[in-house]
Protein backbone atom coordinates (compact mmCIF):
# COMPACT_ATOMS: atom_id res chain seq x y z
CA UNK A 1 0.00 0.00 0.00
CA UNK A 2 1.30 3.50 -0.48
CA UNK A 3 1.73 5.86 1.72
CA UNK A 4 -0.31 9.31 1.65
CA UNK A 5 1.80 12.44 0.76
CA UNK A 6 2.16 14.64 3.96
CA UNK A 7 -0.03 17.88 3.52
CA UNK A 8 0.37 19.19 6.75
CA UNK A 9 1.90 22.57 5.44
CA UNK A 10 -1.63 23.63 4.24
CA UNK A 11 -2.91 23.48 7.79
CA UNK A 12 0.07 25.13 9.76
CA UNK A 13 -1.02 28.08 11.63
CA UNK A 14 -3.76 29.31 13.65
CA UNK A 15 -7.27 28.79 13.26
CA UNK A 16 -10.73 30.04 14.79
CA UNK A 17 -13.70 28.67 14.77
CA UNK A 18 -16.41 30.27 12.37
CA UNK A 19 -19.28 27.76 12.65
CA UNK A 20 -20.55 24.44 13.54
CA UNK A 21 -23.58 23.25 11.24
CA UNK A 22 -25.65 20.54 12.94
CA UNK A 23 -28.25 18.27 10.91
CA UNK A 24 -29.88 15.29 11.27
CA UNK A 25 -30.18 12.21 8.95
CA UNK A 26 -33.13 13.92 6.41
CA UNK A 27 -30.48 16.58 6.39
CA UNK A 28 -32.36 19.33 8.52
CA UNK A 29 -30.91 22.25 10.26
CA UNK A 30 -30.57 21.18 14.09
CA UNK A 31 -29.90 23.29 17.05
CA UNK A 32 -25.50 24.13 16.68
CA UNK A 33 -23.63 22.70 19.13
CA UNK A 34 -22.03 25.11 21.54
CA UNK A 35 -24.88 27.18 21.90
CA UNK A 36 -25.46 30.60 20.00
CA UNK A 37 -22.35 32.45 20.20
CA UNK A 38 -19.64 29.61 20.32
CA UNK A 39 -15.82 30.17 20.67
CA UNK A 40 -13.03 27.82 19.47
CA UNK A 41 -9.52 27.63 18.44
CA UNK A 42 -7.22 24.87 16.55
CA UNK A 43 -3.38 24.92 16.34
CA UNK A 44 -1.06 22.98 14.01
CA UNK A 45 2.38 23.25 14.11
CA UNK A 46 5.00 21.69 11.89
CA UNK A 47 6.40 19.64 14.31
CA UNK A 48 2.52 16.96 13.84
CA UNK A 49 1.43 18.77 16.70
CA UNK A 50 -2.27 20.20 17.37
CA UNK A 51 -4.73 20.93 19.97
CA UNK A 52 -8.21 22.17 19.43
CA UNK A 53 -10.47 23.98 22.27
CA UNK A 54 -13.97 24.65 21.71
CA UNK A 55 -16.55 26.54 23.97
CA UNK A 56 -20.38 28.10 24.52
CA UNK A 57 -19.21 31.62 24.34
CA UNK A 58 -22.14 32.85 26.12
CA UNK A 59 -21.50 35.51 28.81
CA UNK A 60 -23.85 33.46 31.29
CA UNK A 61 -24.15 30.20 31.71
CA UNK A 62 -26.89 28.64 30.13
CA UNK A 63 -29.85 28.00 32.78
CA UNK A 64 -31.17 24.65 30.69
CA UNK A 65 -27.97 22.65 30.34
CA UNK A 66 -24.39 22.67 30.99
CA UNK A 67 -22.14 24.70 29.12
CA UNK A 68 -20.63 23.12 26.86
CA UNK A 69 -16.76 22.63 26.09
CA UNK A 70 -14.13 20.37 24.76
CA UNK A 71 -10.57 19.97 24.03
CA UNK A 72 -7.73 17.54 22.88
CA UNK A 73 -4.35 17.74 21.59
CA UNK A 74 -1.81 15.06 20.00
CA UNK A 75 -0.17 14.02 16.68
CA UNK A 76 -1.72 14.70 13.11
CA UNK A 77 -0.99 13.70 9.84
CA UNK A 78 -3.21 15.12 7.07
CA UNK A 79 -2.98 13.51 3.55
CA UNK A 80 -5.16 16.77 1.89
CA UNK A 81 -8.42 15.01 2.34
CA UNK A 82 -8.19 13.45 5.76
CA UNK A 83 -7.37 14.85 9.37
CA UNK A 84 -6.37 12.18 11.91
CA UNK A 85 -5.05 13.30 15.09
CA UNK A 86 -3.55 10.55 17.96
CA UNK A 87 -4.85 12.00 20.85
CA UNK A 88 -2.59 11.92 24.29
CA UNK A 89 -4.71 14.51 26.13
CA UNK A 90 -8.05 15.51 26.13
CA UNK A 91 -10.98 16.69 28.26
CA UNK A 92 -13.17 13.44 27.00
CA UNK A 93 -11.34 10.13 28.76
CA UNK A 94 -12.86 8.05 26.06
CA UNK A 95 -10.42 9.79 23.21
CA UNK A 96 -7.27 9.22 24.85
CA UNK A 97 -5.16 7.13 22.23
CA UNK A 98 -7.23 6.95 20.12
CA UNK A 99 -7.74 8.10 16.33
CA UNK A 100 -9.86 11.21 15.50
CA UNK A 101 -10.38 10.98 11.94
CA UNK A 102 -11.97 14.21 10.74
CA UNK A 103 -12.61 14.38 6.10
CA UNK A 104 -11.57 17.83 5.44
CA UNK A 105 -12.10 19.88 2.18
CA UNK A 106 -11.23 23.90 1.47
CA UNK A 107 -14.04 26.35 0.70
CA UNK A 108 -11.85 29.38 -0.50
CA UNK A 109 -9.87 30.57 2.44
CA UNK A 110 -11.59 28.24 5.43
CA UNK A 111 -11.37 24.47 6.37
CA UNK A 112 -14.29 22.69 6.77
CA UNK A 113 -14.10 19.47 9.03
CA UNK A 114 -16.35 17.31 9.93
CA UNK A 115 -17.05 15.70 12.57
CA UNK A 116 -18.37 11.64 13.14
CA UNK A 117 -21.92 11.51 13.90
CA UNK A 118 -23.37 12.63 17.59
CA UNK A 119 -26.26 11.69 19.55
CA UNK A 120 -27.51 15.06 21.32
CA UNK A 121 -31.43 14.53 22.80
CA UNK A 122 -31.96 11.51 20.78
CA UNK A 123 -31.16 12.87 17.51
CA UNK A 124 -28.38 12.13 15.68
CA UNK A 125 -26.04 15.40 14.59
CA UNK A 126 -23.86 15.02 11.32
CA UNK A 127 -21.55 18.12 12.33
CA UNK A 128 -19.74 20.55 10.25
CA UNK A 129 -17.18 22.74 11.44
CA UNK A 130 -16.40 25.74 9.55
CA UNK A 131 -12.47 26.99 10.76
CA UNK A 132 -10.70 30.66 8.99
CA UNK A 133 -6.96 31.31 9.48
CA UNK A 134 -6.19 34.03 11.82
CA UNK A 135 -2.37 33.29 12.02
Amino acid sequence: MQEQPDKSYMLIGTWKLVNIENRDADGNILRSSYGPKKMGLISFNDDHRMMVVIQDGREHRPSTRPREYSSYAGTYRFDGETLVTRVDCSTVPDRMDTDQVRPARFEGMRLVLTAPPATFDGVVNYRNLTWEKIH
